[in-house]
């Protein structure tokens, strides 16, 4: 049952403030089923996208989405973004 609004202890514990995340792009969660995982992406200039393995997102290919990480490729070299560490 899908709920109207989320539970303050809840947006409080996944909410993290910052100016910048340190990159182009950054992984903000990951959901979906395995046969269709979707990443929800935070782009240079505050800009939000959720993308599936092959959509292209600066540049670059979606090649897998796991648990907490995306795998994303350029000319032939993939990397990693994995989930930024919870502040303490």
């Amino acid at each position: 049952m899908a709920q109207d609004t989320t539970p303050p202890q809840v947006a409080a514990t996944a909410t993290q403030t910052t100016n910048d995340l340190g990159g182009a792009v950054t992984l903000l969660g990951t959901f979906g089923s395995q046969n269709d995982p979707q990443a929800l992406l935070k782009l240079r200039g505050g800009k939000t996208t959720t993308v599936s393995r092959g959509d292209r997102v600066n540049g670059q290919t979606v090649v897998a989405i796991e648990d907490g990480r995306v795998a994303l490729a350029r000319n032939g070299t993939a990397h990693w973004l994995d989930m930024p560490a919870p502040n303490a």
